[in-house]
């Protein structure tokens, strides 16, 4: 999007905490993805406009207060890479208790944005793949639906459902680890401290790490593909 194309969001509603879930097919490059997102409601209205680019949303619930609140309609505008979802009802200012739920499918790019796949040859020769985040400056909503915004900052709980024999590294350590269905296993990952979407950043792969502690007992790990983890000591 160019820059004279860029537009600000209303900041009718704004965020507090994202939980991203995604799950990558690396043999269809395509993405499943939800998130919940917590929010502040900072003036009365009916509607909820956030940045959204080059998702499929297939679902969208709201709730306030506890109650469910019927969504009348969504609306989708590619130019200025938004979604704007419009409720039945008006949300009153000063309600902090809403939640939007959206659940989306995209793809994993080839161009170096978003959430994007990287082709890679490992030491035995094969060809593989890893999938990747660059979100800088405003290409998080590629991933999922968001306030994609500098200066509207929020928490993040991140978790990626991928395959058992891959590896997943995000801004925080990882909270839990569990075996789901067909060999694939979901890594949750600790909350983030509160920040702008361009800084999450997560990446999924067949990895290897080399890692060495500081004198003040900071952990420092450098990540490369598998088998490569000797040249991260040059990093």
């Amino acid at each position: 999007m160019t820059t004279e194309k860029r537009l600000l969001l209303p900041q009718s509603v704004t965020p507090a905490n994202y939980q991203v879930e995604l799950e990558p097919n690396f043999e269809t490059f395509t993405f499943n993805g939800k998130v919940i997102i917590k929010a502040s409601v900072n003036e009365t209205t009916d509607s909820v406009t956030l940045n959204s680019a080059e998702l499929d949303i297939t679902a969208v619930s709201a709730v306030s207060q506890g109650h469910k609140l019927e969504v009348s309609s969504i609306s989708t505008d590619p130019d200025h890479e938004t979604l704007t979802i419009t409720l039945d009802d008006t949300i009153k200012k000063g309600e902090s208790n809403l939640q939007l739920h959206i659940s989306f499918v995209g793809e994993l790019n080839d161009r170096l944005l978003g959430f994007y796949r990287s082709q890679y040859t490992d030491i035995n020769g094969d060809e593989k793949y890893l999938a990747a985040t660059q979100f800088e400056s405003t290409d998080a909503r590629r991933a999922f639906p968001c306030w994609d915004e500098p200066s509207t900052k929020a928490t993040f709980d991140v978790s990626l459902t991928i395959p058992g024999e891959m590896k997943a590294v995000s801004n925080m350590p990882i909270a839990s680890e569990s075996q789901g269905r067909d060999g694939r296993k979901t890594i949750v990952f600790d909350t983030t401290p509160v920040m702008s979407t361009y800084l999450l950043a997560f990446i999924i792969g067949e990895l290897g790490c080399i890692e060495q502690s500081t004198d003040s007992g900071t952990l420092m790990r450098v990540w490369t593909t598998s088998g490569k983890e000797e040249q991260g000591r040059f990093a």
